[in-house]
């Protein structure tokens, strides 16, 4: 059941469990106890969703290799253990795993039990995006990550976030990759939300109010906010491991009318301006 913006960290194991690429996902999946059913396995909106989601996990893998900044801070980072994993194989860099207190205790109880060891490199702490003082102070170059996020704040509480962000970067240096760039849809139209749980949920959230019109709006709005683009993610389609399953589930028709939605997400690289 969803309920809580919280509640979504431990939701989206569901659908990130079915892939290989991304870290930890089934044992994480496993802990909660998050068992997909085989038919829904074998529904083509359910695959668009693991689509979706392994897509999104790999935009910022994309950024996190391809950075040199010694210090890595991730914003609303939920049950990932993405920092887990870059922390054991860049010993050199340190990892900032951040996101509500209620989320960080639930996580380091759950690695605990999980038995996994944490490197010294890798820091959970409690952070709330709204607050700037809540940021850590950190003394070099620094690459923010985020993906799900912005979408559960209105216009006004994002330019907040904005803010604390653009005051970080602007003291320290460094960029912003965020893979929160969505345009207005409805999460029901290819099948993927069949009980309208998730849409449900975001309307409740009011998170269709909180997409952008276009990719063009969202431009301007980083751009009045103090942010220039420096990379926009193309996708690696080679490179995700639930693209063969969706191809399986989908009649052409399906995949046609997927393909003709067009992008509804796109992830960014930022600087201050």
């Amino acid at each position: 059941m969803l309920e809580k913006v919280t509640d979504t960290a431990k939701a989206l194991m569901a659908f990130k469990a079915e892939t290989d690429t991304i870290p930890y996902a089934k044992k994480i999946a496993d802990y909660f106890n998050i068992d997909t059913p085989a038919a829904l396995k074998e529904d083509f909106g359910f695959q668009a969703s693991v689509l979706h989601f392994e897509m999104r996990s790999r935009s910022l893998d994309y950024f996190l290799e391809k950075t040199s900044a010694p210090t890595v801070l991730e914003l609303s980072a939920g049950f990932s253990l993405r920092g887990l994993e870059y922390a054991h194989r860049n010993i050199n860099t340190t990892y900032l795993d951040t996101d509500l207190n209620s989320i960080i205790t639930a996580k380091t109880g759950m690695l605990e039990n999980m038995g996994e060891t944490v490197p010294s490199n890798l820091q959970f702490l409690d952070l709330d995006a709204l607050d700037e003082k809540s940021f850590p102070a950190v003394s070099s170059e620094v690459l923010i990550i985020n993906e799900g996020l912005l979408m559960y704040f209105n216009r006004e509480s994002q330019r907040r976030i904005l803010r604390n962000i653009h005051s970080l970067l602007n003291k320290n240096g460094g960029t912003w990759v965020t893979a929160d760039i969505y345009l207005k849809h409805e999460t029901h139209t290819l099948g993927s939300d069949r009980d309208k749980k998730w849409n449900t949920f975001f309307k409740k959230n009011n998170v269709h109010e909180n997409y952008f019109e276009s990719f063009g709006q969202a431009e301007q709005f980083f751009h009045d906010n103090g942010f220039r683009i420096i990379e926009k993610y193309e996708p690696e389609f080679e490179k995700l491991s639930s693209l063969p399953k969706l191809l399986e589930t989908g009649t052409p028709k399906q995949l046609e009318l997927l393909k003709s939605k067009g992008r509804i997400q796109e992830t960014w690289q930022l600087a201050v301006k």
